[in-house]
């Protein structure tokens, strides 16, 4: 596989993957973290993590809550021997929700969620016979690593990666080729900011991290003449549902089966739910997994109308809005402390 890499002075680098050498090698350990690392050298470290059979565990070390929460774990670099394996001896990646508030959780993910998943991804994406994948999301989280890392190897595509995007960029980067972008509701946004019209009609947009409205959408593919789909998930469930355009329904990917319970939220029973999850310990995840989201259920789709008001997304990150009520009435002695949430669909960020 081709990888391209475009650092911020425009210097291009073609490279096989096979052919990319990293500064350092992978230890035979049963796992690895990998986190501060540049888009090329962690994309092949990660490649060659999962063919020599480590598990990686990826996540964000300008977190200090996540970095002490590897820490405890015992996991070291990936550069060092672990002696005795830490995670389930079915752990084949580890992941981390945000962590910008509260405890952040580890969801462990076997080699059949990762294998199953990707193969729900490839049906979907096959038939499109794209030549190249532009990926501005990380890796360390579970959409960057399955839609930007694992699945353009799937596909057969390079990928094109580049020190810095901006929105403009995404326009002019798959040089006329049939191209499947991989990007969040940020770079969405920012496009249609952009207020002009342009024929993108080889390339398709995969949107996940965060929802974008039936307008925006509409808007955006009729500016761009192209087609935006939004993966619906989440770290512990994996993914969930693929929306394609306007269309008002998420339709389930291959294996996954939703219902709702008494609250009408979303439930969850999927062959691509987290193994464990690591929260004070590394414990068996529940199934079926009950998300915070409210749905309506049409038949096997759904609509989402909404989610439970403790937990909010902003900017693709979860927010507990029970621990920053705690936190402003215990940090700065306010009595009581109700936080309302206000949507402003002009801003780039949610």
């Amino acid at each position: 596989m081709n990888i391209i890499y475009i650092n911020n002075d425009g210097e291009r680098v073609d490279r096989e993957l096979e052919h990319l050498q990293a500064e350092q090698t992978i230890a035979a350990s049963s796992e690895a973290t990998f986190d501060a690392h540049t888009k090329p050298e962690l994309f092949a470290l990660l490649h060659k993590a999962v063919d020599q059979g480590v598990t990686p565990v990826l996540f964000d070390n300008k977190v200090d809550i996540i970095s002490e929460r590897v820490k405890q774990l015992g996991i070291k670099a990936y550069s060092e021997q672990n002696e005795t394996p830490v995670l389930p001896l079915s752990a084949y990646a580890l992941f981390f929700t945000s962590g910008t508030t509260g405890v952040p959780t580890g969801a462990i993910k076997s080699r059949e969620n990762i294998q199953g998943e990707l193969d729900a991804l490839q049906e979907i994406f096959a038939p499109e016979a794209f030549e190249r994948v532009i990926v501005t999301v990380p890796f360390i989280h579970i959409y960057g690593f399955l839609s930007g890392l694992m699945l353009p190897k799937r596909l057969g595509c390079e990928v094109l990666l580049k020190e810095e995007y901006y929105p403009q960029e995404l326009t002019t980067l798959h040089e006329g080729r049939k191209t499947l972008v991989v990007t969040s509701p940020v770079y969405i946004k920012a496009l249609l900011r952009l207020n002009r019209e342009q024929e993108l009609g080889n390339v398709v947009f995969l949107s996940s991290t965060g929802l974008l409205g039936e307008e925006e959408v509409a808007r955006f593919e009729k500016q761009y003449n192209t087609r935006l789909l939004q993966l619906f998930g989440s770290t512990e469930t994996g993914g969930v549902a693929i929306k394609r355009g306007t269309y008002p329904h998420w339709e389930p990917l291959k294996g996954v089966l939703v219902g709702k319970n008494h609250e009408s939220r979303l439930v969850v029973d999927s062959p691509f739910l987290s193994t464990h999850l690591f929260e004070e310990s590394v414990t068996l995840m529940k199934r079926p997994y009950t998300t915070t989201d409210i749905i309506d259920l049409d038949g096997k789709t759904f609509k989402l109308l909404g989610r439970v008001n403790e937990i909010i997304k902003v900017s693709g990150k979860r927010i507990s809005i029970v621990e920053l009520e705690n936190l402003i009435e215990n940090e700065l002695g306010a009595a009581e402390v109700l936080i309302g949430i206000k949507k402003e669909n002009g801003r780039l960020k949610d």
